[in-house]
């Protein structure tokens, strides 16, 4: 008697994800669409490593941040190991060591995966995948424009439709913080105050400031200071900081230059928005899809990065979140179409001579060939092509027929035998992108 065979473990860990098949295809035509825009305005890639030393990356990531980092301890040194978080640090390490003498600015992108110990939320899982960019040496505004004006363009290229992005300063709410000389823990209260949106909890704890009655007006204004270029009025307005003012006079320039763009009817000023405080050191965006509850892209100025590295130089960048683009893709209708091979073999001829060397000549012609290899009738084969979304079927010696000549059946206009024709192979072999082009609309 044969005992049961114990089931085998399937359960993905919590936050991992599988792409199939059309899941993958779509995903990387996402990332094809997106690298083809960096390519265009002259960024090159980078391949970072997935993991590195812990107390290397640490220097250039937040305290938070490191306490969501997949840790382990490296077998033949002893030190700890984490797998990146965050690509921008692993970059700047790269351009401080490695690339320091380049003439600047550097512009470089990459497509990859991060990895983070978060709660599984809208679109993004443990292990998650990121296409960006950081620009490095570049210091003026037109450094932050560029990255604006390229996550519309990547937006678009995406065929993403319906999309804003919420442009803010962070120097701008760190002037007003350095002018009331608020202490950190208090200055905490305010950023989560802000963040939330919550009024009444702004409300009273500017009213335990008791700060001058402007302060206190610029502060309870913050966020209602949100909308297109006449915020940047009405916050002149209301600022006494010279740190302030010089953040605001900033941020108009990079407005100035987006208009310039063409793209101001693309952009909302929020200088409430204190998200990325810690991290971004001017100029910070993120953009947003009708449909999806979460930011697609985030991006901004974070000038102190490299410094923790050695090397005091600017640095600017963003990252389109790629499971999120996919999510908004779904909700606007605008999913990438799938394609299947160009050509699908079918050969009912023992000897399998013909069916390899048009497969490989037609391969060698640029055209992707699959073959059916499982003897099935017809019709079977044919609906198994058009499942795997075959151009174009390609039939050899069905029920006795002369098996040097072919039929070519168009699998798009549904029926076997509409729009069949037949070719030699010996033409097909000798040309056969002529040759398919005469015999059928389906062009190499």
């Amino acid at each position: 008697m044969s005992l049961p065979r114990k089931s085998q473990p399937t359960q993905l860990p919590k936050g991992a994800k599988i792409y199939l098949p059309d899941e993958a295809a779509r995903k990387r035509a996402v990332e094809e669409r997106l690298f083809d825009v960096f390519r265009r305005w002259g960024y090159r890639e980078v391949v970072t490593s997935a993991y590195e030393y812990f107390d290397v990356l640490a220097h250039g990531t937040d305290h938070d941040l490191q306490e969501r980092m997949f840790k382990m301890v490296d077998r033949e040194s002893g030190r700890l190991l984490t797998l990146r978080a965050d690509v921008t640090p692993q970059i700047a390490r790269i351009v401080a060591t490695r690339m320091r003498e380049e003439p600047k600015p550097l512009r470089l992108h990459y497509v990859t995966s991060v990895f983070r110990y978060d709660e599984p939320h809208v679109g993004r899982y443990r292990e998650f995948y990121q296409a960006g960019v950081e620009l490095i040496g570049l210091p003026n505004p037109e450094g932050d424009a560029e990255m604006i004006a390229m996550t519309v363009e990547g937006l678009r290229a995406l065929g993403l439709g319906r999309f804003q992005i919420d442009v803010g300063q962070a120097d701008f709410f760190r002037g007003i913080l350095e002018d009331l000389a608020v202490e950190p823990a208090v200055a905490r209260e305010l950023r989560d105050a802000l963040g939330r949106k919550d009024l009444s909890a702004l409300e009273r704890l500017v009213a335990d400031l008791a700060a001058p009655a402007a302060a206190t007006e610029l502060l309870l204004a913050l966020p209602a200071l949100y909308g297109r270029g006449d915020v940047l009025e009405r916050a002149e307005r209301l600022v006494k900081s010279a740190r302030s003012e010089a953040a605001l006079g900033n941020l108009a320039e990079v407005y100035r230059l987006l208009r310039a763009y063409g793209l101001a009817d693309s952009v909302l000023l929020d200088l409430g928005e204190v998200r990325g405080f810690d991290y971004y050191s001017g100029v910070h965006f993120e953009a947003y899809v009708t449909g999806l509850g979460a930011p697609l892209v985030g991006g901004g100025r974070y000038d102190q990065m490299l410094a923790h590295f050695g090397y005091d130089c600017p640095a600017t960048g963003f990252a389109f979140d790629i499971g999120r683009a996919l999510l908004a893709l779904a909700s606007q209708g605008a999913e990438p179409a799938l394609s299947g091979p160009d050509f699908f073999v079918i050969d009912f001829t023992a000897d399998k001579t013909r069916a390899l060397a048009i497969s490989r000549r037609l391969r060698d012609a640029g055209a992707a060939v699959a073959r059916d290899i499982i003897s099935r009738p017809l019709a079977e084969s044919l609906g198994y092509a058009r499942g795997q979304r075959a151009v174009c079927a390609l039939v050899i010696g069905e029920d006795g027929a002369d098996p040097d000549r072919i039929r070519v059946i168009d699998l798009s206009a549904g029926g076997a035998e509409t729009g069949a024709r037949t070719v030699r192979v010996d033409e097909l072999l000798a040309d056969p992108a002529a040759d398919l082009h005469r015999h059928t609309v389906h062009l190499l």
